[in-house]
């Protein structure tokens, strides 16, 4: 394992470090996309995932003065099959070789999980970053592939979008707790069954990452129906100031009716009567059901662009 400079410590995180965890990230946010992005509840809410231990699946790297200068996490979201993984160092503590040390530790991680992968089956680690940065130099170093991009689109709601009217016969309806979980799970699930590293989900599992998440509000979930058939539904999520459209599903057989355009149009209204000004969302740029475009079309622009990495955890014949 990468040594870390003099005065550097490596240690697993504690429930007290999340707040200072969460300014090393905001220090990222500022640094990489200009203004903060990350809340104590997206922290709570990645401890919280299920299957995720943060006595082996995360580190932190205090500086010499005691505050933090990096921290890593890994979580398999596919069980010992595709594993997720983030790195942040602090701006100021970068090119000393922490990027490394936190990418040993989850690439070992990832070779811990294949033993309880089907048979047949590889661990492969996957990472987000914006090119260019310490971070993707390291992961192509690290023989890592970047093999796909995806984008986060935005839209200034004053700037104007186009009514919210839904399409003859689709009636939208807030998400009802407790009544529509099972068919809006089901809804999302067939909706992204043919995309890019799509895993089925337990309900249960949906739920914890979903629904328990502490940003959860039922009234920003909208669900498009046909009759007693559930159309389409789109989850957004307040995060502190960031309005975001975490996931937007259309049925394969109501596809092409403008319901994904209505459900989209209608969460803008919805924001826009709290006060947001902008609404964002991430999406993949080869996406095959061509939602980049529907986005476009509704007025939302590309503000930024993330690589996704990945390799296997145990290389052949090498680290």
């Amino acid at each position: 394992m990468t040594e870390l400079p003099p005065g550097y410590l490596l240690r697993r995180p504690r429930d007290e470090d999340a707040r200072a965890l969460v300014d090393l990230m905001i220090a990222n946010d500022v640094y990489e996309m200009g203004a903060p992005e990350t809340e104590l509840e997206d922290l709570e809410a990645e401890w919280a995932m299920p299957r995720f231990d943060k006595s082996k699946d995360a580190w932190t790297i205090a500086a010499p003065d005691g505050t933090f200068a990096g921290y890593g996490w890994v979580w398999d979201r596919v069980p010992h099959v595709d594993l997720q993984a983030d790195v942040y160092v602090h701006p100021s503590h970068r090119g000393l070789g922490l990027e490394q040390a936190l990418l040993e530790r989850i690439e070992q991680r990832g070779r811990e999980h294949e033993a309880g992968a089907p048979a047949g089956e590889r661990a492969t680690v996957a990472v987000f970053a914006m090119a260019g940065t310490a971070l993707a130099r390291e992961l192509e170093a690290r023989q890592y592939d970047r093999t796909r991009t995806f984008f986060r689109m935005t839209i200034d709601l004053d700037r104007g979008y186009p009514a919210p009217a839904a399409p003859s016969g689709i009636e939208i309806r807030p998400f009802r707790p407790g009544e529509d979980d099972r068919g809006v799970h089901a809804t999302i699930e067939e909706a992204f069954a043919h995309h890019f590293r799509f895993a089925p989900e337990s309900h249960d599992d949906w739920k914890v990452r979903r629904m328990d998440h502490p940003s959860f509000d039922p009234s920003l979930w909208l669900v498009a129906w046909d009759g007693d058939a559930i159309a389409a539904a789109i989850l957004s999520f307040q995060f502190g100031d960031l309005s975001w459209v975490r996931e937007l599903g259309v049925r394969e057989a109501w596809r092409g009716r403008g319901i994904g355009k209505a459900l989209l149009v209608a969460s803008f209204r919805i924001f826009e009567d709290r006060g947001s000004k902008r609404v964002s969302l991430g999406v993949d740029a080869e996406n095959a059901t061509g939602a980049t475009a529907l986005y476009e079309k509704v007025g939302m622009v590309v503000e930024h662009r993330h690589e996704l990495y990945q390799r296997l955890a145990a290389l052949e014949g090498g680290k």
